[in-house]
């Protein structure tokens, strides 16, 4: 099995009697309405791929982990020669990605339950789904002669690693993000002390959680994936240069995972676009023409910027008075067709503004328990969470050329919440579109109604918790201990204080510890 990276989280496997591309995402423009971009750039491999999957002889597969662009990248899988290729997609309940898939009139779409295995020729695969509403994503293992590639991309299931590799393994490669995508504390507006304290905090908690993962696979060999990207766009480009973020960069996990796991046998390859890991010789053949380190990485960054200076000048509208209220009016319209289905609004105790960084006069009030949009000036409450946005930013959601997921990953954004605390209602409500809300309503209520306890040791002594995260129920007895009093969720790592009944730290939530050892 020849494994040929593509750049981010993309790869091209080669089998003996298939290949099988996984997440290309290899357009000019990015992801993210032109917020991310890949890292080192991978363009150059666009025609590459598409020759290699012409001239092949071989059945021809793609995979498509989840709706995200830095993943599925439809304008560039227009371009394979589709008519014989067959996509594996995950059966998602949303079907908004077979949906869009469908309209490429591929050979054939092959949707794929949680844990199903597919036949390939000479070899199989399985997926593995995680569908919690604000997340939906799969991970894959593919197997063949012996070989297997187990990929997790952005895939949080590191509660069902180890018995994956115990049912499935060896495992030959094994592949997973190591950086953060979202944004907090990215667009949250933090003192500096304060955003690179959490920006420390989820770090380390990324990375611990990664080489836990590594430990329990024991693969021979790890390549990191699914990140970062890099931004291009001159309001983003200084994230590129923060000493501290949830964006690491290669050397600084290698750092980690040399001195966190010394001893494991694995080797750690870091892949830039084009190079090749030979899985049945376990060679490395570094092959890419576009290579970065610490060393070039300022330099490179700016050139790739530049490249791009004239397309982000020609992106800056300029919107009238009129303008404004149309797109005001329009999203008021819009955020009310959203709380309209919002069953589990009472819960929400805090009001949400929306603002426009070119019209602060014109705010939006959003009160949850009686569902209402109000038109306001300014924020009047003690207790809130703001976002605001450029109005053309978000006249690209009120069009349909952006879904409200991909309006939060562009960045484009400034928020605010007092108190900072997280609420899986107030995210899933500004993630998620109206059609979804009820079903996450739904997922939210049948994990608070998984009863199950089970018991763990913290530093000598015995608690009773919840078997199941309150954010979106991973399952508990896959954690640990953190700085001896906090058990961490291995999906989210989500902070449980033991010593405060269970409350998580930072987050509204809580997995009602008990101590089963008093004196």
């Amino acid at each position: 099995m020849d494994i040929t990276y593509l750049g981010h989280a993309g790869f091209y496997v080669e089998a003996e009697q298939f290949v099988l591309v996984m997440d290309p995402w290899l357009s000019p423009e990015g992801a993210f309405d032109s917020a991310w971009f890949q890292f080192p750039c991978n363009h150059h491999l666009a025609p590459w791929l598409c020759e290699a999957l012409r001239q092949t002889k071989k059945e021809r597969f793609v995979y498509v982990s989840h709706e995200h662009r830095d993943h599925f990248d439809p304008s560039f899988l227009a371009k394979l020669p589709l008519q014989d290729v067959t996509f594996l997609v995950p059966r998602f309940d949303r079907p908004a990605l077979r949906e869009e898939l469908a309209k490429l009139n591929p050979k054939a779409i092959v949707p794929v339950d949680h844990g199903a295995h597919v036949p390939l020729p000479g070899g199989a695969a399985r997926l593995f789904l995680d569908d919690g509403g604000i997340n939906r994503d799969s991970a894959i293992l593919v197997k063949s002669r012996g070989q297997s590639f187990l990929n997790m991309n952005d895939c949080k299931l590191y509660d069902e690693v180890a018995d994956i590799a115990r049912t499935e393994g060896p495992i030959s490669v094994f592949t997973c993000q190591f950086s953060g995508a979202t944004w907090h504390p990215t667009c949250y507006e933090y003192e500096p002390a304060e955003y690179s304290r959490i920006s420390a905090h989820k770090l380390k908690s990324k990375f611990e959680m990664v080489a836990r993962a590594i430990a329990a696979v024991q693969p021979k060999c790890f390549i990191p994936s699914a990140g970062p990207a890099c931004f291009l766009d001159p309001v983003l480009f200084h994230i590129n240069f923060q000493p501290v973020n949830i964006f690491p960069r290669t050397a600084q996990f290698f750092s980690f995972l040399r001195e966190r796991l010394n001893g494991i046998p694995t080797a750690m390859v870091d892949m830039m676009p084009g190079d090749v890991w030979r899985s049945i010789s376990e060679q490395f053949r570094p092959l890419g023409t576009e290579r970065v380190d610490e060393a070039n990485f300022a330099s490179y960054l700016r050139s790739y910027a530049a490249r791009y200076q004239q397309y982000f000048a020609d992106r800056q509208p300029r919107p009238t008075d009129d303008n404004l209220q149309k797109i005001v009016a329009a999203l008021r319209g819009a955020l009310q067709t959203k709380l309209e289905p919002l069953s589990l609004n009472a819960r929400i105790h805090v009001p949400l503004y929306f603002g426009l960084s070119d019209a602060e006069s014109r705010m939006l009030r959003l009160d949850f328990p009686a569902k209402r949009v109000d038109l306001v000036s300014q924020i009047s409450d003690a207790d809130y969470y703001s976002l605001t946005t450029p109005s053309w930013q978000i006249q690209r959601v009120l069009e349909g050329k952006i879904t409200w997921e991909e309006f939060a990953l562009t960045f484009r954004v400034k928020l605010n919440r007092k108190p900072d605390v997280y609420q899986t209602l107030i995210q899933g409500f500004l993630l998620m579109e109206p059609e979804d809300m009820n079903s996450f309503c739904s997922k939210l209520l049948e994990i608070e109604q998984r009863q199950k306890r089970i018991t763990i040791e913290a530093g000598g002594t015995r608690y009773s918790i919840d078997h199941y995260c309150p954010h979106q129920g991973a399952d508990l007895t896959q954690g640990w201990l953190s700085d001896g009093r906090y058990w961490v969720c291995p999906r989210h790592r989500w902070h449980f204080a033991l010593d405060k009944d269970g409350q998580c730290m930072g987050n509204k939530g809580s997995i009602h510890a008990i101590c089963l050892d008093h004196d």
